[in-house]
Formats: structure tokens, C-alpha cells, sequence
């Protein structure tokens, strides 16, 4: 009895020594975070552009999360979405070196962190039509030192650019400057201000106009032979008539690490408007209407062929061809999510672009550049010429491609111009020498080229509504979108341009999904065939009834009342038959539910139970 009792002492003991030493081990590693991301698209893991911008902070950043946790009618999509946003917030927290801290926020009605939240211009919603559930926050904001950036709403939908965003906002709020953006353009885009084609009194592009609210635009002259330093990012617009000199200062401009965003058309439409008409009569002559930097891109492998137009088919526009006609257009390009690159954040969100009559670029990049297409055409584009275009008969080629319509070049960047900058040869009392300039990227360079100048008009990007007798404008389309983020993209961080949409968190069950295509497939061509039927007894009813003679409006033949009983009966038989049909297919769904709910339940016991047998077989017979 005691060596019983003192068995009993040492198991207790021994359970009580392992329970010590499970909780001690759990408190020792608590603040080791250890974790792997095991999703096929890396759904919890930074990116590269990430990361490095946090281990590079040189100063503390704060990020608070408002969400309406305690609201108890907080459905619950929007929970395991708020889950993980803390997730994310978590991973940058580690990644940031001490250097950003995160913070969590509850606003409560009438708390201080709503009045916090409101101070930042967080914007409260409500969870019902009545709004007897209260105001939802779910926004951020991130400050540091006295510079701050919020954003009021955050939503499920916005999910893939959450890493943008939150990486942008730390950029926004670290970053010392406003950010510089040239703009150098043959267009009077900025209505009166400083371009050489610029026309007094005339409105400026909205576009543009948007850029100037968010970044400190500085006009450059066509003919400008250098950049300035305090210039990132240059943004060219239209560059017709462009000068050797003005080539050779873009080219240096791009080695030394400046950011260029290009934008030729080799059939520009802005460039015969009504501003131009006004700089002809001041005695200006007005811009060409084609324009285009090969000489700069063929030495990075790009080039856009001279007066050819993209044309796509599915994407062909419904244009006016006088005399009260439409008529397809298929180098007036509408691109839809199918031409739009979705895995790039700057155009993931996208969903229509216009292209009036743009062209296409053509080669492959050199060694130590890399092309991104950003918008191009259905693979069985082709290109076309302006005058087959202008009159919309346009002949559809047997060879067809995909055509980059708008690409981003990334990587070291060598000089198209190994000679050193042009000199003016017509000097001829002096010997002149060429200035040597860089000939290499000594740091990775960006450069965005589209094969349009049209996009950015906003007689293509923006319509006019009428509200209550004032002329409001609206975005046409996402034309407008596509060149702010381009632009918001290049103006900040490097972190920003290399960044990706993330996956989508909904990851259906591929093989339940095809096999409900299955049994739909399989019961919906025998409704299809009931349905047909169903139709034909009751036109045949109908036609009965409408045949009969006028003395037999109130009293019809036996035969008629027998055939439209008859017919009856099948349309009774039918519908009977379709009820049928459609509670089979719910039966098969059912029951491929059931069966997946059944293997995952019981599969992984079985498989232990058979291992544990075969095992004590194997066990047995070694023996």
C-alpha cells in the first residue's frame, strides 16, 4: 500500500515538475515571435521595399489604429479583418527597430480617443441605416514629429494595398522635404504658368492641377539643357521638338537617379484644341502631334514605331462617324481589368482606362533592365497607321501580339549618348569640346513610358454634371488615377515602387468549386430542355385559346378543352420534373459538403488509427 501511495506521490510529482517547466519555457520564449508564413502568396510576409525602408528609420514614427473593437454589432467579416491588419501592424513593428511604435485606439461614444480620432480627421460610420448601433472607426494614422498623414477609412476592399499604403504613410511622415516634381511639357497643361507653349487666360489640365495640391511642381523649359538638383522626379509631357541638349540632360538626369514619368503619342489630339488655335494667333506655332524620345529609349532597347497606332479589337470604342452613325474604332482603345497589370499596387485598382488613337512599344531591354507592363492590349492586338485610323477602316493583320501600351523600365540605366553631350557643330571659329557626363547608373533608376499624351486631357478624363446650376466635374474614367499613383508612386520612397499588391485573403476551395461547376453543368442542360419544353405547351395553350372562332367566345369544343387540359398537364409535369432537377443539384452540393466535412473530421483519425495498427503488426511480427 505505501509503494502504491508513493507511486501516486512521484506521478503527481512528475506532472507537477512538467507543468513547471511548461509554463516557465512559455514565459521565457513569450517575447520570441516566431513565426512562418506558409500561404502560397506570402500573405504575412513584407516585402523587400519594405523592410528596408523600416531598418533604414532614422527617426521614431507612431502608428495608431482606430477601431470600434467594443462595438457589439461589429459583423464578423469586418473582425477577422481587423485581425489582421493587427498582424500586419505587428510584423512592421518588428521590423522597424525600435524605431516605430504601434498603438491601438478604441473610440468609445464621447471618449477622448473618438475626439483624438476626429482631430485627425477620422471619420466615424454608421453599422446600420437608423444608427442606433453607434459609429464604426476603423482608420490610421501616423505621425512623427510635427508631420502627420491619416487614413479616415480603412475597408476589406482596400485589402491588397494596405502594405502600400501603410509603407507610404511611413515614407510621408519620415521624409524631411516635399517632394520636387519637374514638368516639362510642349502643352500649356499648366493653363497660365511658366511653359513655353503656355497661353494666358486658359485653364490648366486637371491632372495637373491635382499633382500641384499634393507636391511642389516646378516648370522646365523645352529646351532646357540641364535638370536641377532638387528635382526626384521629372514628368514630360508631349515632348515634341525636343533638342539633342534637352535628350542629353533627361539621359543624365536618369543616371544620376532622377525618377522619369514620360508621356508621347504618336497622334495627339490635345495638340490641335483651341489652345492651340489661340498660340497660333499670338504667333506661336502650334505643337505637332506627334512626339517621342527613341532617341533616348533605343538605347535602352525601347522604342515606339513613328506614326503607328495601337488597335485591339475587344477593346474597339463606339465612335461617331457623322451622319448620325457609330462605329467601332479599334485604335480608340477602352482597356478593361484585362489589360490593366492588378499585380502592380499603383494600378491594382483600376478598372478603365481610355487610350485615344495611342501607340505601342516595341524590343527588350537591354542587359541590367527589367520591363514591367503596366496597360497593354488583348494578345491579338496589332498595330495600324493614323490614317486608316482617322477613317476607321482599319484592316485587321494576320500576325497579332500583345502590345505594351505603358511600361515601367527598372535597373542600371547606360547613356544613349557615349560621345558626351551634343555640341553645336555650326560653331565653326572655335574648337569645341564635348562635356563628358556620366555613363552609367551607378544606383537602380526608374522610368515610366505611355504610348499617350490624350489620357491626361480632360476632354478624355474628366464629364461635366450639372448640380443645382453649378458645373461639377467627375472622373470619366480612371485615366486621371493611373497617372497620380504613377506619379505618388516615383515621388516617394524606393520602398514604394518595388511594392506589390498582396493576395487576395479569399481562398476558395478550387477542387469544391469545380466539382459544383460539375453538377451544374450536368442538371442545367436537362432544365435547359425542360424549360424548352415547358415554353412550347404553353405557347400551344395560348395559341389554342387565341384561334377560337367569335361564336366561341364563351364556349369552347370538347377537342380544344381536352388538347389545353392535356397541355396543362404537361406544363404541371414539367414544372414537377424542373422542381426535381434543381433539388438535385442542391442534393449534390449537399453531399460534396458533407462528404469534405466527413474526410476532414475523420480522415487525419483514421490515418493514426491505421498507422497505430500497422505499426503493432510490423512490432508483432518482428518479434
Amino acid at each position: 500500500m505505501k509503494k502504491t501511495n508513493l507511486k501516486i506521490a512521484g506521478g503527481a510529482a512528475g506532472i507537477l515538475i512538467l507543468l513547471g517547466i511548461l509554463i516557465t519555457f512559455n514565459a521565457v520564449l513569450s517575447p520570441v515571435r516566431l513565426r512562418k508564413d506558409v500561404t502560397q502568396d506570402k500573405l504575412y510576409t513584407l516585402s523587400d521595399g519594405t523592410k528596408g525602408l523600416l531598418g533604414e528609420l532614422d527617426r521614431d514614427v507612431t502608428l495608431k489604429f482606430y477601431f470600434s473593437k467594443s462595438n457589439e454589432r461589429l459583423p464578423v467579416p469586418l473582425k477577422n479583418f481587423a485581425s489582421r491588419v493587427r498582424d500586419l501592424l505587428a510584423e512592421y513593428e518588428s521590423h522597424a527597430g525600435g524605431h516605430l511604435a504601434v498603438e491601438e485606439f478604441d473610440p468609445k461614444p464621447d471618449s477622448d480617443a473618438e475626439e483624438w480620432a476626429q482631430r485627425y480627421g477620422l471619420k466615424g460610420q454608421a453599422l446600420d441605416m437608423f444608427g442606433t448601433s453607434g459609429d464604426l472607426y476603423f482608420g490610421m494614422v501616423t505621425v512623427s514629429g510635427n508631420h502627420e498623414t491619416a487614413i479616415p477609412m480603412l475597408s476589406a476592399d482596400s485589402e491588397p494595398q494596405l502594405e502600400y499604403m501603410l509603407t507610404r504613410m511611413i515614407s510621408e511622415v519620415s521624409r524631411e522635404k516635399t517632394a520636387q516634381v519637374g514638368l516639362m511639357s510642349a502643352l500649356p497643361v499648366q493653363g497660365g504658368g511658366g511653359n513655353s507653349y503656355s497661353s494666358r487666360g486658359q485653364p490648366g489640365w486637371a491632372a495637373v492641377s491635382e499633382l500641384g495640391r499634393q507636391v511642389d511642381v516646378q516648370p522646365i523649359e523645352m529646351d532646357a539643357e540641364s535638370i536641377p538638383d532638387d528635382i526626384d522626379t521629372l514628368l514630360v509631357i508631349h515632348p515634341v521638338g525636343i533638342n539633342d541638349n534637352t535628350l542629353y540632360a533627361l539621359d543624365q538626369f536618369v543616371l544620376r537617379g532622377g525618377r522619369l514619368m514620360a508621356f508621347i503619342d504618336p497622334m495627339c489630339i490635345s495638340a490641335q484644341t483651341s489652345a492651340s488655335t489661340q498660340m497660333q494667333q499670338y504667333g506661336m506655332p502650334p505643337p505637332q502631334e506627334s512626339s517621342d524620345l527613341n532617341k533616348l529609349t533605343q538605347a535602352w532597347g525601347i522604342k515606339m514605331p513613328a506614326g503607328k497606332l495601337a488597335a485591339d479589337e475587344a477593346a474597339a470604342a463606339m465612335l461617331n462617324a457623322g451622319n448620325g452613325r457609330a462605329q467601332r474604332n479599334a485604335a480608340w482603345l477602352l482597356l478593361r481589368p484585362a489589360n490593366i497589370n492588378h499585380d502592380e499596387v499603383a494600378t491594382s485598382s483600376l478598372g478603365d482606362v481610355m487610350l485615344p488613337f495611342a501607340g505601342a512599344f516595341q524590343g527588350e531591354p537591354v542587359d541590367g533592365l527589367r520591363m514591367t507592363k503596366l496597360l497593354h492590349t488583348a494578345p491579338d492586338g496589332f498595330l495600324t497607321d493614323e490614317v486608316a485610323a482617322r477613317g476607321g477602316e482599319i484592316k485587321i493583320p494576320a500576325e497579332k501580339e500583345e502590345l505594351p501600351l505603358a511600361i515601367r523600365l527598372q535597373g542600371h540605366f547606360k547613356t544613349a549618348f557615349p560621345d558626351g553631350k551634343p555640341v553645336d557643330e555650326s560653331n565653326t571659329n572655335q574648337t569645341v569640346v564635348a562635356e563628358q557626363g556620366l555613363k552609367e547608373s551607378n544606383k537602380q533608376g526608374v522610368v515610366i513610358l505611355v504610348a499617350d499624351v490624350d489620357m491626361l486631357a480632360d476632354r478624355f478624363a474628366l464629364k461635366s454634371i450639372n448640380m443645382f446650376g453649378q458645373k461639377i466635374q467627375q472622373p470619366l474614367n480612371d485615366n486621371m488615377a493611373f497617372a497620380l499613383n504613377l506619379t505618388e508612386q516615383l515621388t516617394g520612397s524606393e520602398a514604394l515602387i518595388d511594392l506589390r499588391s498582396r493576395g487576395s485573403f479569399d481562398r476558395p476551395f478550387d477542387r469544391v468549386v469545380d466539382l459544383e461547376k460539375q453538377a451544374q453543368i450536368k442538371w442545367q442542360a436537362q432544365e435547359g430542355r425542360l424549360n424548352e419544353k415547358l415554353q412550347a405547351a404553353q405557347a400551344r395553350i395560348q395559341s389554342l385559346q387565341q384561334t377560337k372562332a367569335n361564336t366561341q367566345q364563351q364556349i369552347m369544343t370538347s377537342g380544344q378543352t381536352e388538347e389545353i387540359q392535356k397541355f396543362r398537364d404537361e406544363v404541371f409535369q414539367t414544372q414537377t420534373a424542373l422542381k426535381e432537377v434543381r433539388k438535385n443539384l442542391r442534393r449534390d452540393i449537399e453531399s460534396l459538403g458533407l462528404r469534405l466535412k466527413v474526410l476532414n473530421i475523420a480522415a487525419v483519425p483514421l490515418l493514426v488509427a491505421l498507422f497505430g495498427i500497422l505499426r503493432g503488426l510490423w512490432i508483432k511480427k518482428t518479434r
